[in-house]
């Protein structure tokens, strides 16, 4: 003896006219097509928030300290994504562990062959739910993205902060 609800029928139909995979095919091509419409018509670009990040390049040559002090304009990632216009670069020497021969311990002092580098930039972001975007990039302190310096190498960058900047 065959159950039969009262929405679903004996054929696997609802109300006796409609299948139940063609229920299922017609939702799935609806959520398709809304998938691609968001897909295509990307974030709304009145939803960007000005932002102001800072990144760190860490032990950085001396040698090509220039190449990252030189970065006038705009700041780039590797995969081509203009992450923004850049406000201030600024070089410290990295600090590093030395053994000390006389007391045999370790000891924090100026590196005489690294710096750190230090890039501010201002830029404009799409916020989702308390995370950022630039492009492709996600942007969030702690993150890393390799950033390339002049005349054309490739530094892994550390965001050290991202603030909300005025507009």
């Amino acid at each position: 003896m065959v159950v039969v609800s009262r929405f679903l029928g004996e054929k696997g139909r609802f109300f006796g006219k409609v299948k139940v995979v063609d229920v299922v095919v017609i939702l799935a091509v609806i959520a398709l097509i809304v998938f691609a419409v968001i897909r295509v018509e990307g974030p709304n670009p009145s939803s960007t928030v000005p932002l102001q990040v800072t990144f760190r390049v860490q032990r950085v040559p001396q040698a090509t300290v220039a190449g990252l002090l030189g970065a006038h304009g705009t700041l780039k990632v590797d995969t081509g994504t203009i992450l923004g216009k850049v406000l201030k670069v600024t070089a410290q020497p990295s600090q590093e562990e030395v053994l000390n021969p006389v007391t045999g311990k370790l000891e924090v002092q100026s590196s005489p062959l690294y710096e750190d580098v230090d890039i501010v930039i201002s830029a404009r972001a799409v916020s989702f739910g308390g995370t950022y975007r630039i492009g492709s990039v996600a942007i969030s302190e702690g993150g890393r993205v390799n950033i390339v310096g002049t005349p054309s190498f490739i530094e892994s960058g550390l965001i050290l902060d991202v603030t909300k900047a005025s507009k």
